[in-house]
């Protein structure tokens, strides 16, 4: 079955119940707390061709996050970034509290800047999530208030007046981000990039199994990403890729109960019999008898 991918931010908000709709297709900022019973508690994975920023201020163990295969469930005081290229899913409880901001680049075309480059933490070779200490947890959540309260007002020059507030708030986030970035100041370059290449195949195993894709996102050439990897990892850039799709085959044959062709379809496979071959070569079981082994 295909993913699905909303184009507008009104039409996720049909298809999960929510009753507002938002009078700028480029904008759009809720509470948690606006959401009522009758919308969905959990969306499969999709896509959308939007930006997403979420706080969590409050919530239970029954909240959960998952961008990509990155699953997030110690979510309290917790900042997420989702872009259009992530795959995203979620669960949430009654008693979440929090904001999210939705927008499309279009909302930006006033920036002189280069978007992507400029706020890495929406690029899906990058940490999407930060946990939040106390006095930041405070400023930002005034963030969020002051961009919901402008939202909501009806001044004439309100859609200019988000833009502005909105930009301020992602480079006050950019600066949080690039302090973040001294736990990794013991990184050297090819660190680095191995430190990217691995969380890339973590965001885009399902739909990548190239090396020389995964290069061009990395702005190298697949042979010196494949020698680097070499280097620091002691085998081929491809062997990583490959591993991570085991990885996750087995966790969908062992705690999943949906059939093999499904679990090939999970893990980018179109074809089942290519999966099944795949699986074999590199685990010596097939699918099944794999499952079988550990039902």
């Amino acid at each position: 079955m295909p993913m699905q991918r909303f184009k507008e931010i009104n039409d996720l908000f049909k298809a999960t119940g929510f009753n507002k709709e938002t009078d700028y297709p480029e904008f759009f900022i809720l509470k948690f707390e606006e959401l009522s019973s009758d919308t969905a508690f959990s969306m499969p994975p999709y896509q959308k061709d939007f930006y997403q920023i979420s706080i969590i201020l409050k919530t239970t163990r029954e909240t959960k996050i998952e961008i990509d295969i990155q699953r997030n469930e110690a979510l309290q005081n917790s900042l997420f970034f989702v872009s259009p290229d992530h795959i995203y899913s979620w669960r949430r409880s009654e008693n979440v509290t929090g904001y999210i901001i939705y927008f499309k680049q279009d909302y930006f075309n006033f920036y002189q800047g280069n978007f992507k480059q400029d706020f890495a933490f929406f690029n899906i070779a990058d940490k999407n999530s930060f946990q939040l200490s106390k006095t930041s947890l405070q400023s930002i959540a005034s963030d969020f208030e002051k961009l919901y309260r402008e939202y909501h007002t009806d001044n004439l020059y309100r859609y200019q007046i988000i833009q502005s507030s909105l930009l301020s708030f992602l480079f006050k986030v950019k600066s949080l981000d690039e302090l973040s970035l001294k736990d990794r100041t013991s990184f050297n370059q090819k660190e680095m990039l191995v430190f990217k290449y691995e969380n890339l195949i973590h965001n885009c195993f399902r739909r990548d199994k190239q090396v020389k894709t995964y290069a061009a996102q990395l702005n190298v050439s697949a042979s010196y990403l494949n020698e680097v990897i070499k280097e620091i990892k002691g085998k081929p850039a491809k062997e990583l890729i490959y591993e991570k799709i085991i990885i996750e085959s087995k966790k969908e044959l062992k705690f999943n109960v949906i059939a093999v062709s499904e679990v090939a379809y999970n893990v980018g496979f179109e074809e089942p019999t290519h999966f099944a071959r795949f699986f074999k070569k590199h685990t010596g079981l097939t699918p099944k008898e794999y499952r079988n082994l550990h039902s």
